[in-house]
């Protein structure tokens, strides 16, 4: 027996208000496709106008409305969580809570907003299935948390901040970033289907539920946007709050609802029988669900698997790719001794991403520089990252896989440097792999 459909029922204040205040979802929504460049030329000109209003009405409000201690004057980065950030869903909220209560006041004579709320469902429940997708193929195929690099690998747990920790301990497992980045796609694909929303939404609300602990625990800067993910999945399930509550709660019967598209009663009666045949609109659903997911499999898994040729685990190592340190360093062929007070003097050298290297001199102080290496000369050029015109190449040597030789002239002085391979594999971290049967802990 199925639930009846409540389509002409009239709906009270507080439902249509609520109803309405989805509006919200639709800021979201298009903060986060503004800069989308898959967008015909035309389409994100107009986007690009919405963020400069933002742009530049977010600043004003935090120094004449809220009255910010400080202006605003960083902008959304790699940090979701900045001032602007926070303002900003400020804006959102107050903006759909007024268009939500103008419009529910300008049009009371609506006995309810079905169809609004249907396409909003189907709106944001694709939106989320995608979210869902970006989250967990980026994980499966291991691309938001690499394996610890030879860096990460040299340094201390207290030189980590609290996100580079939550980075490098789920980095080390390939399998548990396929367990929760399977449950996320999951959940995506169960989002995907009328039949299986709210199961989707449910297994949505736990695994970013998750996410969001993560983000406050370890100090993850995209608390605000998974919090919000959280709402929408909330959100989508709560229609079915006193089913959920009827089935788990008070064990009694709960019937299925049927969830069809909210037409006029006698639409049916009206429908020719030739376009009832075809039944056309049940083919353009199928094809726009088609399209959905297979726009959605292309940009998450297809794009995240290029992008790891390159940045992922597998990709190509850089030339020289090792933890080096110096056992011998001469200046002007005299030897240098290993003194702790030495500025100029290398302790040691760590290649680990294509074009960059890490120099750690005798007091530990650590300097970046870009790094060219000409496997056809066989020279090694070095260039701070500070200072362009401090730059020198050497001369390099490589006659087995345990030592490496530089040589040549470093900031007006001739230096030769000998370093042996620091074998990285022999690491607790990286020796003790899994183990079904472990006699003892082995918790170091």
């Amino acid at each position: 027996m199925l639930e009846p459909n409540n389509q002409t029922k009239p709906w009270g204040f507080w439902k249509r208000f609520r109803t309405l205040f989805a509006v919200y979802f639709f800021f979201l929504i298009f903060d986060f496709t503004s800069t989308d460049e898959l967008y015909p030329h035309f389409v994100y000109v107009m986007m690009e106008y919405y963020t400069q209003f933002w742009h530049w009405f977010v600043p004003w409000t935090g120094e004449h409305i809220l009255h910010l201690s400080y202006p605003i004057t960083v902008r959304p980065n790699g940090s979701g969580d900045t001032t602007y950030n926070y303002v900003l869903q400020f804006l959102w909220l107050f903006f759909a809570a007024i268009i939500a209560l103008i419009w529910v006041i300008a049009d009371r004579k609506r006995p309810s907003y079905v169809q609004f709320s249907y396409w909003t469902r189907i709106v944001t429940r694709y939106f989320l299935a995608y979210m869902l997708f970006v989250y967990g193929f980026v994980k499966i195929i291991k691309l938001q948390f690499p394996f610890p690099s030879l860096i990460r690998l040299t340094e201390t747990y207290g030189e980590s901040s609290p996100m580079g920790l939550a980075w490098t301990f789920i980095g080390y497992s390939t399998g548990y970033n396929i367990y929760i980045g399977g449950a996320e796609v999951l959940a995506g694909i169960l989002l995907f289907f009328k039949r299986t929303t709210l199961l989707g939404a449910l297994l949505a609300m736990t695994v970013m539920a998750n996410v969001f602990a993560m983000n406050l625990a370890y100090d993850i800067p995209v608390k605000i946007f998974s919090l919000n993910l959280l709402f929408i999945a909330t959100w989508i399930a709560w229609r079915d709050l006193d089913r959920i509550v009827a089935f788990f709660i008070l064990h009694t019967p709960v019937l299925p609802r049927k969830d069809v598209y909210p037409s006029n009663v006698n639409t049916e009666s009206q429908t020719s029988p030739l376009v009832s045949k075809y039944n056309w609109r049940k083919i353009l659903q199928t094809s726009l669900k088609v399209c959905a997911i297979g726009f959605t499999i292309y940009s998450t898994a297809w794009r995240f698997y290029e992008m790891s040729i390159t940045y992922g685990d597998s990709a190509p190592k850089a030339p020289l790719y090792g933890i080096y340190d110096v056992k011998s360093f001469s200046i002007d062929s005299k030897e240098t001794l290993p003194l702790t007070t030495d500025k100029f003097r290398w302790k040691r050298m760590i290649i680990d991403y294509p074009g960059t290297v890490r120099i750690t001199t005798m007091p530990d102080s650590v300097e970046w520089m870009k790094l060219k290496v000409s496997l056809k000369s066989k020279t090694v050029e070095f260039t701070s990252n500070t200072d362009s015109t401090d730059t020198f190449k050497l001369a390099f040597l490589k006659p087995n896989k345990d030592q490496l030789f530089l040589e040549g002239k470093m900031r007006n002085q001739r230096v030769k440097i000998e370093f042996k391979r620091f074998d990285e594999t022999q690491l607790p971290l990286l020796k003790t792999g899994f183990n079904w049967i472990n006699e003892y802990p082995n918790n170091r």
